[in-house]
């Protein structure tokens, strides 16, 4: 079996596991912070430049980037929302 189908299939899900036991062990706020980290980004990108040079992945780590603020902004939109509407605890 080819090294990158490994990684592909094993990494992400290992470090996904990875982090429940994170959260089992020292609770939610560790988890939350250990799952800040690019967990699911990092190893693609990793494996995308494996099998298509860096040039791409430099493109690809770049718009990355750029999704994160897309999330941001819909993270500070449901979190307005959600006290706006009551939905907040």
């Amino acid at each position: 079996m080819p090294t990158v189908l490994v990684l592909k299939l094993c990494l992400v899900p290992s470090l996904i596991y990875l982090v429940t036991q994170v959260g089992r062990r020292w609770g939610p706020n560790a988890a939350g912070w250990f799952s800040a980290l690019p967990i699911v980004a990092g190893p693609i990108l990793l494996t995308m430049a494996i099998e298509q040079g860096s040039q791409f992945v430099a493109t690809a780590a770049a718009h990355t980037l750029i999704a994160v603020i897309a999330v941001l902004v819909f993270c500070l939109a449901y979190a307005w929302a959600s006290g706006r509407f009551g939905v907040a605890g």
